[in-house]
């Protein structure tokens, strides 16, 4: 049941204008405050079944997707096994919705499916469709509940709320607030919490998007929306959902990125939470992270990972958990023959679009490594090569799945870069570009998780940096060069990047006080297809542009300190 719409009894709720604070710094304690592992802890057995033995006891089970992208179809994956990469054909809903079916089947009436954001964003069909066919895809899955990621908010405010509005089933989000520019000040745009019973088990959820949205996407598309710390109203929605409604359990959903959902996992404002159920960093918890108040999973991206929690309850209380991330591997779960045509018609009005060519590469082009990756490597080239810049500049994104060899079409260029924007220039010294990178590889590596605004080491062309990651931040940079000379900081150099709609003219890829910006009569797409008509076949490897003192080879995990790994 949802204060919105209800379920089985309608659940009324006050709405309370939150105190906002902001995210940098606000959380007091570090990461030490628990001691963290992976796997076997208390109450969890990973290699066996757990079932209900009598009718006091119940078997419940959770489904969890994160971060699909708009990846509707089976695709290429990256593993990393025994120390190298590895692709293997997985994901498509029509194989998900196999999966789900499968174990709906096993559990009847006991089964909750749940997505945790950025699911209309990430490749061609979300965004010729604006969402909307992600939307109606969605509808025909069976899920249950959905959080908003930090990407739903690409297509501005309304359509956000609108999109969501749209699914046959319950979105919450519990620190999305209306500013003052908004058309309901002070009002949440979701509600903040949902209830439900299975198999006689009354269950609270809550959700959370991530507070730093608008630093890390163009501050334009949710100019209108406020952004809460999760601990500000975790207290109060826990103490509402388990002394109002009496839920037995309480789970968060969150987006928040893996580093974040652990240390959030850690503070005593989560004292009553039961598990956090995560996305954002792409992350694949073979095995739940414990340490803190409750266990923290995340199951991968583009829908090639469903993470499965069951959940033995007795007499209202856990008493056995078992968790599995399952690969939706191609060979082991065939399309859902609804599903593939529901897919199927919802990509036909985009095709002549999305298979038009537009270049060939001979090797995969991917992304994963936190460092550097061959996908930037072209993009940022692209760049360089049609601004004449002395850098190329991009984000470092996680979205995208691999792309084979073979011919590239619009469709992969909308994976690598979901939103077009003009390029810009700009002119900067070579002191500011030490400091901005210095502040880039804060942003990634910073002990202190409130600190780490998403996302990988900044991408760039025609600059190559030697750094530390576990230096303090200000000591990382060891040396850089520009054009292979070493930088000089009284030099000025030309820098190109795409336009972040909402940004300042002066600032550019986080960037600040750049000097003569001009923004070009050319964007991004333009300029990566002229590239790869210029050049021919494209063959692209990890190069050395970024290189660790104290890391070597592929940089794949941003959780330092923890058993985890990714693989």
């Amino acid at each position: 049941m949802c204060q919105k719409c209800g379920d089985d009894t309608h659940v009324e709720k006050k709405i309370s204008r939150r105190d906002m604070l902001k995210y940098m710094g606000a959380f007091g304690l570090g990461l030490g405050m628990f001691p963290l592992v992976t796997g076997l802890a208390s109450g969890l057995n990973r290699d066996r079944e757990i079932a209900a033995t009598s009718s006091r006891v119940k078997r419940l089970t959770f489904l969890q997707t994160t971060d699909i992208h708009g990846q509707v179809l089976t695709h290429p994956e990256f593993f990393w096994e025994n120390n190298q990469m590895v692709f293997r054909r997985t994901g498509g809903m029509s194989r998900i919705a196999t999966l789900f079916q499968r174990v709906r089947a096993e559990n009847p009436g006991n089964v909750f499916i749940v997505d945790t954001g950025d699911c209309y964003q990430g490749s061609a069909l979300a965004a010729l469709s604006k969402g909307r066919a992600m939307v109606r895809i969605m509808n025909r899955m069976g899920y249950d509940l959905a959080i908003p990621g930090n990407w739903e908010v690409v297509y501005g405010s309304k359509t956000l709320v609108d999109l969501s509005r749209s699914y046959n089933f319950p979105v919450i989000c519990s620190n999305m607030v209306w500013n003052e520019q908004g058309p309901q000040p002070n009002r949440d745009l979701f509600p903040e919490y949902y209830i439900k019973e299975l198999g006689g088990v009354r269950i609270g959820f809550i959700g959370y998007n991530d507070p730093l949205t608008k630093v890390r996407q163009s501050p334009a598309w949710s100019k209108e929306i406020q952004f809460g710390l999760p601990t500000d109203s975790i207290p109060r929605l826990v103490d509402i959902l388990r002394n109002n409604y009496k839920c037995q359990l309480v789970m968060m959903l969150c987006h928040l990125g893996l580093t974040q959902q652990v240390y959030l996992a850690k503070q005593p404002q989560c004292q009553g939470v039961d598990f956090l159920f995560g996305g954002d960093t792409h992350e694949r918890t073979y095995e739940p992270i414990v340490g803190g108040h409750c266990p923290v999973v995340e199951p991968g991206s583009f829908g090639s990972f469903v993470g499965r929690l069951d959940v033995v309850v007795e007499d209202g209380k856990i008493k056995d958990y078992t968790y599995k991330l399952l690969v939706v591997d191609e060979n082991q779960y065939p399309e859902d023959p609804a599903i593939k045509s529901v897919v199927e018609a919802e990509r036909k009005p985009y095709l002549p679009v999305m298979e038009r060519k537009i270049g060939e590469t001979k090797g995969y082009l991917y992304r994963y490594n936190v460092l550097e990756t061959p996908m930037d490597n072209l993009i940022t080239d692209a760049i360089r090569d049609a601004t004449s810049a002395d850098i190329g500049i991009s984000n470092g994104f996680r979205f995208s799945p691999p792309i084979p060899p073979g011919d590239l079409t619009v469709e992969h260029l909308y994976s690598m870069l979901p939103t077009n924007s003009q390029l810009e220039i700009g002119k900067v010294t070579g002191k500011q570009i030490w400091d901005w990178m210095e502040k880039e590889l804060e942003n990634v590596f910073s002990p202190d998780p409130t600190k780490r605004v998403g996302g990988w080491v900044v991408r760039f062309s025609g600059m190559q940096v030697t750094m530390t990651i576990a230096n303090p931040y200000g000591k990382r940079v060891q040396s850089m060069t520009i054009g292979g000379e070493p930088l000089q900081p009284n030099k000025t150099y030309t820098i190109a990047a795409c336009v972040r709609e909402g940004e300042k003219p002066t600032v550019l890829c986080r960037f600040q006080n750049v000097r003569d910006p001009q923004i070009l009569d050319l964007d991004m797409f333009q300029a990566i297809e002229n590239f790869l008509k210029k050049t021919g076949p494209v063959q692209y490897e990890i190069e050395g542009r970024v290189k660790a003192t104290d890391a070597h080879g592929f940089v794949l995990s941003q959780l330092p300190g923890t058993t985890y790994t990714f693989h």
